[in-house]
């Protein structure tokens, strides 16, 4: 079920690459600042309904959600990317979209305070 606020578990990224508390920083910066990038390309192809284009931004981010936990959020932004690509359920969308940008903006707090956390230890 997807909530909008839920704990982050940083279990698979920390399996993936171990516990280097560097890369951990610089992938929760990376997340941070690239996440506004792709809504920003999502909104602008949504004003087009520019359906592929719209399908291509979701998908860019799809995977992060996996590393930090967020499966719930990652088959949400399949579905959009589904939807998108197969010219489906167009008119929800929109509102998918907007509800992933608060989504999004919760995870980047809550990433803001995992890298300061790990920040502080160093």
């Amino acid at each position: 079920m997807l909530t909008d606020q839920r704990p982050l578990d940083f279990s698979y990224l920390i399996q993936m690459v171990g516990d280097d508390k560097t890369f951990l920083i610089d992938f929760f910066e990376a997340f941070i600042l690239q996440t506004p990038v792709y809504l920003a390309e999502m909104a602008d192809a949504l004003l087009k309904e520019n359906w592929s284009k719209v399908a291509n931004s979701v998908h860019k981010i799809k995977p992060t959600f996996s590393y930090i936990g967020r499966n719930d959020v990652k088959e949400f932004v399949q579905a959009i990317e589904d939807h998108a690509r197969n010219k489906i359920a167009l008119e929800t969308i929109q509102a998918d979209v907007e509800r992933l940008k608060l989504i999004c903006v919760i995870i980047c707090q809550q990433l803001e305070l995992e890298k300061n956390k790990l920040t502080s230890k160093q």
